[in-house]
């Protein structure tokens, strides 16, 4: 099909459907609205061009130059993007779902309350991209490039992001729920005040990283580093803290309910009011830590070292502690006799 044919067809409303446009230029051309049924825009120029609510469903735009399109409101339904060039294009409102995007370049791009679902991102590039309440679910994102982009209030879930280029870029209240970074190094990462829970940060270096304020519910961080790392009023519930090494790290607040910190590292480390109630910290190091107003409760601290600690207002009410260390107890809450009774009374009450 010439571009004079399909320029009628636009022009008449009608559905263009299994036809090819290999080749063709429609650099800056206005398709407004318009439907494309399994149409072949393999290698087709269309920079610039109005794509805006357009309907595209099982087309084939490998290789396609899109840089500068307004693709706003635009649906693309089972296309094969792979390779095409989408710099600068507008995607205000766009959707992907089930497409093909492996390769594609969308540098610099706006990327704005843009849907991503079940797509293939294999090295795509997004390299300065802003996600402005944008949604990336259900895609594979090996070797994805995500260098200097800036994320705000958007959704990337149960990505893969172990060997993905990552170095610039920030996070704000953006969910990140079931993220697998296992095993990369990411000193001073940034990611404050977002959704983490089910991450997976095994083995992670995270030295100096901000994850205050942070949902962490689940969170694997077993083996990690987070050496001076910003943790102040993160949720830990639940968390795999095992071997982890948070010597100076900033917990003021956190809580670290039902947490498993064995053999973790806290020396020095800040736990101002943090609420670690049921924490299992069992031959956990808290050598010279501030526990100030920190509640213990119920927690595991076995074989735990806690010589040199900050004790004022503390609570270890009903703690396991054999062979632990606990050199001081000046600054410890007194026995709570009433809630002692309370709690045997409420574990012996018939079912």
């Amino acid at each position: 099909m010439t571009p004079e044919e399909l320029a009628k067809l636009v022009d008449d409303g009608e559905l263009v459907s299994k036809v090819s446009l290999a080749g063709a230029d429609l650099s800056n051309g206005s398709f407004v609205g318009c439907v494309f049924d399994t149409v072949d825009f393999n290698g087709v120029d269309l920079r610039g061009a109005n794509l805006g609510r357009a309907k595209l469903v099982k087309c084939n735009l490998a290789g396609c130059n899109l840089a500068g399109a307004d693709l706003s409101g635009a649906s693309f339904v089972e296309c094969d993007l792979a390779g095409a060039t989408l710099t600068g294009a507008r995607l205000g409102k766009a959707k992907f779902v089930k497409c093909n995007l492996a390769k594609a370049r969308l540098i610099r791009t706006p990327v704005s309350h843009t849907a991503m679902v079940e797509c293939d991102l294999t090295g795509t590039v997004f390299t300065g991209a802003q996600f402005d309440r944008s949604s990336i679910v259900k895609c594979t994102t090996v070797d994805i490039d995500i260098s200097n982009t800036e994320w705000h209030r958007s959704v990337f879930l149960d990505a893969d992001l172990r060997k993905a280029r990552i170095e610039g870029a920030r996070f704000f209240r953006a969910t990140l729920i079931g993220a697998n970074f296992a095993g990369r190094p990411l000193p001073g990462f940034a990611v404050p005040s977002c959704m983490l829970s089910g991450a997976d940060f095994s083995g992670c270096d995270l030295t100096g990283a901000d994850l205050s304020q942070c949902m962490l519910i689940g969170a694997k961080l077993p083996g990690a580093t987070l050496t001076g790392a910003k943790l102040g009023r993160a949720v830990l519930k639940s968390a795999d803290l095992t071997r982890a090494d948070l010597s100076g790290a900033d917990l003021a607040q956190a809580i670290l309910i039902e947490a498993n910190a064995a053999d973790t590292i806290f020396a020095k480390a800040v736990l101002f009011q943090c609420i670690a109630t049921g924490l299992i910290a069992t031959g956990a190091n808290f050598q010279g830590a501030d526990l100030t107003n920190a509640d213990f409760s119920h927690a595991k601290l076995d074989r735990a070292n806690l010589s040199g600690v900050t004790l004022n207002r503390t609570n270890f009410h009903a703690i396991s502690e054999q062979d632990a260390r606990i050199p001081s107890r000046q600054g410890v809450l007194p026995p709570d006799p009433d809630r002692t009774a309370s709690e045997n009374w409420f574990e012996q009450r018939p079912a």
